[in-house]
């Protein structure tokens, strides 16, 4: 049988199915006036919050809190927390603990009914952001400590000061990442306590001399995965163009994938072949004809199981690993071909196939 037998180039449509797969675990608990938890979930290096607002550095949880029994008045001054607003959350998850750093940066307050408002000052300092309205706002950005509203809130008759409240803290992103750095996939959880105060007028003849606390406790719990896949390149024609052994009147041919798997990987890499039968991979050819070419498929760059196909036959279950601790991307080829196929075993057509690989995070 002359050359000839093959006219056209061999081609190999590989079509890949990128999965990366990650598992997110948020938390919720029933909340009271004075408890509330914050569920987040750290995935690589992507921080959400599942019932928290983000606002740059600073977190407020989506509810609002109603303060129980408090005094009426007919002039109040809002106020932060006397309690340390520097602190560390101690987060835990099993044998593992992180401490982060938090701080209680300010309070939001909802009003109560019709109001007015005058500049205050007295003995306590003023805070660096401080805004009176039907929702006011007083926070302290780069100081520490208490602080009050630059204006005092009067209203034409006793009336309860405000009738929700919201705390809002800082939260650095980057710290949490660079601190849960090493640590094992789990629930991070923990809790801190301060004490707002805002001042008031016991009654209509007295000066703002009475302050009053409300406790409040702040848990955080933190679902962490510490790796992800987020972008999958992949590098490669997928056509096979023959070469023939005139001596042995046989064929082969291969392809090349370069592949780059980029994310964030506490351990490295796993992928398999998915999707066909053991034995079915193999090129096809368009239309007329039974003939099949078995193909092999091998890894360059993995750590074991380089070859996942042989001859048209899967290899155990397919599955080749990349250790690769701490990367941020991890490279490998694919090499696809056949050898030594008899040119009576072919016929001059176009052949074709393709297969799926699912990736994975190693955990």
């Amino acid at each position: 049988m002359c050359l000839a037998v093959i006219k056209q180039p061999l081609k190999a449509c590989f079509d890949f199915v990128l999965m990366p797969l990650f598992v997110s675990v948020l938390l919720s608990t029933s909340m009271s006036a004075s408890a509330f938890t914050i569920n987040g979930t750290l995935t690589g290096d992507k921080l959400e919050w599942a019932n928290a607002s983000n606002d740059g550095e600073y977190i407020r949880p989506n509810y609002w809190f109603t303060p129980v029994r408090l005094p009426q008045t007919t002039m109040w001054v809002p106020g932060t927390y006397t309690t340390p607003t520097q602190m560390n959350i101690e987060l835990s998850s099993g044998t593992e603990h992180v401490s982060m750093p938090i701080k209680l940066s300010g309070v939001k307050y909802q009003l109560s009914g019709q109001l007015s408002q005058s500049p205050y000052a007295d003995s306590y300092p003023v805070c660096e952001q401080s805004s009176v309205a039907a929702t006011t706002t007083v926070m302290n950005t780069s100081r520490n400590g208490f602080c009050i509203a630059d204006k005092s809130i009067q209203f034409a008759s006793p009336t309860t000061p405000f009738k929700r409240y919201q705390p809002v803290i800082r939260f650095d992103k980057a710290e949490l990442i660079t601190r849960l750095k090493g640590k094992a996939k789990g629930i991070y959880s923990g809790t801190v306590t301060g004490v707002i105060s805002y001042g008031f007028k016991a009654n209509i003849s007295e000066a703002v001399k009475t302050y009053r606390n409300i406790p409040i406790t702040f848990s955080m719990q933190i679902a962490y995965n510490p790796s992800v896949i987020s972008r999958i390149n992949v590098l490669g024609h997928g056509h096979i163009t023959p070469e023939y052994d005139t001596y042995k009147h046989t064929v082969s041919g291969n392809t090349g994938f370069k592949v780059s798997v980029l994310g964030q990987f506490q351990n490295g890499l796993t992928f398999r072949l998915i999707n066909k039968d053991t034995d079915d991979y193999n090129l096809k050819p368009d239309s007329g004809s039974a003939t099949q070419i078995p193909y092999s498929i091998s890894c360059q760059g993995c750590s074991s199981q380089s070859e996942l196909v042989a001859n048209g036959h899967l290899v155990d279950i397919g599955e080749a690993k990349i250790d690769a601790p701490g990367a941020t991307m991890i490279p490998f080829m694919l090499d696809v071909g056949f050898e030594n196929v008899s040119v009576n075993d072919v016929e001059e057509k176009r052949y074709n196939d393709n297969f799926t690989l699912m990736f994975e995070v190693q955990l």
